[in-house]
């Protein structure tokens, strides 16, 4: 390789890593707009105007504000996933994991208003769905890398993820106690981790499983 094209091969490589950085950044604005005002009152001028760059821009990295919203979603899962690898301990991986949820409850429910404004887009609930199915499958190995025989792993792992998603919507409901303490909230469903991963099988009778 002569000087000149080593030169190139560096010089395409920063306007890459640029690429990625703006792009980052558009999304970090995009969420953080949404946090404040609501994910359907963004618009794609609002992001623009606080990332400091022109419409045009924002367009060479996204078509749409959905998939603005896609991207968001599927980066918030694969955080997840990527949380449930951190951690040779499957009970350690998975209390992290539903930590990382509960300790940040405003954003964990952004994804739901997200996915709701997204309703009656199949293809864009086709690509969050597809990952949170893979967030989902991990979930279901580092569960089952425990010595428990209590239900199916993916079966476990729906469980765990509706458990969280329930406790979610407590610690945001206007209904909660005066006395509500996040800690002791998220401490309280962190309990569930050893039940899920050391409780003797569970014998159901044919008639018991009516959700089949």
């Amino acid at each position: 390789m002569n000087l000149s094209e080593a030169v190139r091969l560096e010089r395409d490589k920063r306007k890459r890593q640029a690429f990625i950085r703006r792009e980052q950044d558009i999304l970090s604005v995009c969420e953080s707009l949404m946090a404040e005002k609501g994910v359907r009152q963004v618009s794609v001028d609002m992001i623009a105007a606080r990332t400091g760059v022109g419409k045009g821009t924002i367009y060479k990295h996204f078509d749409s504000k959905r998939d603005m919203l896609i991207a968001i979603a599927a980066q918030y899962f694969a955080m997840l996933i990527e949380l449930l690898g951190r951690s040779n301990d499957p009970a350690r991986a998975v209390s992290d994991w539903i930590e990382a949820q509960l300790y940040t409850p405003r954003r964990s429910l952004l994804i739901h208003e997200l996915v709701a404004t997204l309703e009656d887009d199949s293809e864009a609930l086709d690509k969050i769905q597809d990952v949170r199915y893979q967030m989902r499958k991990r979930l279901a190995q580092v569960l089952s890398g425990s010595s428990s025989t209590r239900g199916r792993p993916f079966e476990r792992a729906m469980w765990l993820d509706a458990i969280v998603q329930g406790a979610l919507l407590e610690m945001e409901s206007a209904l909660k106690s005066e006395s509500f303490d996040e800690d002791e909230w998220v401490e309280s469903i962190t309990r569930i981790v050893p039940i899920l991963m050391s409780q003797p099988k569970l014998k159901f009778r044919k008639q018991d499983l009516t959700y089949l």
